[in-house]
């Protein structure tokens, strides 16, 4: 497993995002072998443009995030769990490996959720996730297999 840290950041040009995930650049590619900026499916964001780093307020507190977390993807490469609120309802989700930034129901925010049940929900009409960038600190030391094939296959 590798660690990241869920957050906003405002960049210098005066941009915020609000659902960013911090990471060590090595520790991100030896789990996703790939660079973010060179998977069509991620978005990255370059660490040099971060003027600050803020908590989300889109982020799922820890304590739920974690309860899913140790239990692990529902099936391969996804998590299924069911959000409970405040107001008595509840919201299944499928997401990705990342649970995080959850979409919330009209009307809600994190703030109002009371538990996270892993598991919960399947065959259920579920939200996602929100959409979020990577911003990598630390040097691209490792090169990908792809960057590898392609010196590889240079012909002299």
């Amino acid at each position: 497993m590798m660690e990241y840290f869920p957050c906003m950041v405002l960049l210098a040009n005066g941009e915020q995002h609000d659902c960013v995930y911090i990471a060590e650049s090595n520790s991100y590619i030896r789990f996703w072998g790939v660079w973010p900026d060179e998977d069509p499916g991620k978005r990255a964001i370059r660490i040099e443009d971060v003027a600050q780093i803020q908590p989300s307020p889109f982020r799922l507190p820890f304590k739920f995030a974690r309860e899913m977390y140790v239990v692990g993807e529902s099936g391969m490469g996804y998590c299924i769990f069911t959000l409970h609120f405040a107001d008595g309802t509840r919201q299944p989700y499928c997401t990705g490996n990342l649970i995080d930034f959850p979409e919330m129901p009209a009307g809600k925010s994190v703030c109002d959720v009371l538990a996270l049940r892993p598991n919960q929900g399947r065959r259920e009409e579920s939200l996602g996730a929100r959409q979020y960038y990577w911003c990598l600190f630390g040097g691209h030391s490792e090169k990908t297999f792809m960057q590898r094939l392609s010196h590889a296959l240079r012909f002299s």
